[in-house]
């Protein structure tokens, strides 16, 4: 196929995939990637401001970028948006682009990442459009709200968000050609709702493998992930409050390393005051993190979906301690490819059984390992490049 006859495809999110680092930006960037190796060109629309460097890197990899800033927010629009039911801000002039893209380049389809990206489809109308979804997140957000006491401020926000979230997940499922869903539990979310349901799960990227699988004698467990995302500051806080001062006192040399962005100063004073605990913010070698750990705790007990995280630690070959919602929607077996419980003082134990058994450690690490090799990016995105291949022949006929 040559590049003059390669059609466009759009793409609108809500994050720009640079620096890929999140759960969020990496699986986007590989969607975008497979849409260029199936003979796309793929255009990435982002309401709000990129990165520096953010439009050469991905020009770099076969995507053009384009941003749309999204305008203050007012309290008229604020209750127009809560009169619609749509969880987040309308952005006119996203729309007024999208239809100008329209009429100019002639998308072979359009992709919405996000339910909040997908108020848009009257702008495309008349083109196939995919809904790619990272979670149900409807289901993350009613998980929230049992992390408050009924009836609180709190979540009574989360209770009406949870409905606003809900309408426009249905809505746009059924106006989709196709939803790209992350695990058979969220596809069935969507049976009867929508007209075609594809699974795609999460991936791995396969420098995780390359980790030697040995693993140091150092005592080092990790946590890792975006502190931005509640789950995983609800998580590691009830972790570091009740189960890591168990660890500490029975494993005297163990130290937890919390890495990624984003952490609250009440929690990075709440670790700093923990015993034996590290906050090393963002790095830039996450592989070389996994290389120097000893044990992953995936303390998630709020949530949907399935975490990269997770995947990422297993192809590392470092043994996973997880609660069962955070191990969820992967095939990952207790016993087998790791060690599961449901509360902190189960976790310490586990991680402390980890600590005390290198053999179970390396025999639960090879496992791992053999689990996270079916989900590389390379195979997880076959069904989505199916889809891409069937709408971008269609285009080149027309």
């Amino acid at each position: 196929m040559s590049n003059v006859r390669k059609p466009t495809a759009l793409v609108v999110s809500a994050v720009v995939p640079y620096p890929p680092i999140g759960g969020g930006e990496k699986r986007t960037l590989r969607l975008l990637e497979a849409i260029e190796r199936c003979g796309a060109n793929p255009y990435l629309i982002f309401r709000g401001s990129p990165e520096d460097g953010a439009r050469a890197a991905l020009r770099e990899r076969g995507v053009e970028l384009e941003f749309v800033p999204v305008p203050p927010t007012t309290i008229p629009r604020r209750l127009h948006q809560h009169f619609r039911r749509r969880p987040s801000p309308y952005v006119p002039a996203l729309a007024s682009r999208l239809a100008a893209l329209v009429a100019e380049r002639r998308p072979a389809f359009v992709q919405f990442e996000h339910t909040q990206n997908a108020y848009y489809f009257h702008a495309v109308h008349g083109l196939p459009v995919v809904l790619s979804l990272h979670n149900v997140d409807s289901e993350m957000v009613h998980s929230l709200a049992r992390a408050h006491r009924p009836g609180s401020l709190a979540w009574l926000r989360l209770r009406n968000r949870l409905h606003s979230m809900r309408i426009s997940e249905r809505r746009a499922a059924r106006a989709a050609d196709a939803v790209l869903c992350v695990s058979d539990h969220d596809a069935a979310s969507f049976a009867g709702v929508a007209d075609r349901v594809l699974l795609v799960p999460n991936g791995v990227d396969d420098e995780f493998f390359a980790i030697d699988p040995r693993l140091p004698a150092s005592e080092s467990v990790l946590f890792f992930g975006k502190y931005d995302y509640e789950p995983n500051v609800l998580g590691i806080a009830r972790f570091l409050r009740h189960g890591w001062p168990l660890v500490a006192s029975r494993r005297p040399h163990a130290r937890l390393h919390l890495v990624g962005a984003a952490m609250p100063g009440w929690l990075a004073s709440e670790a700093g005051a923990s015993e034996r605990v590290e906050v090393a913010g963002v790095v830039d070698r996450m592989d070389l993190e996994l290389a120097r750990s000893s044990a992953v705790v995936v303390p998630i007990w709020h949530g949907a979906g399935t975490r990269l995280k997770l995947l990422e630690a297993l192809a590392a070959a470092r043994p996973i301690v997880g609660t069962p919602l955070g191990v969820g929607n992967l095939g990952f077996e207790h016993e087998r490819h790791g060690l599961v419980a449901d509360s902190p003082a189960g976790l310490a134990s586990a991680v402390i059984r980890r600590l005390e058994h290198p053999v179970l450690g390396m025999e639960l690490a090879a496992q791992g390992r053999r689990l996270a090799d079916r989900y590389r990016w390379i195979a997880v995105t076959r069904p989505a490049e199916e889809l891409y291949r069937e709408w971008i022949e269609q285009a080149l006929k027309v």
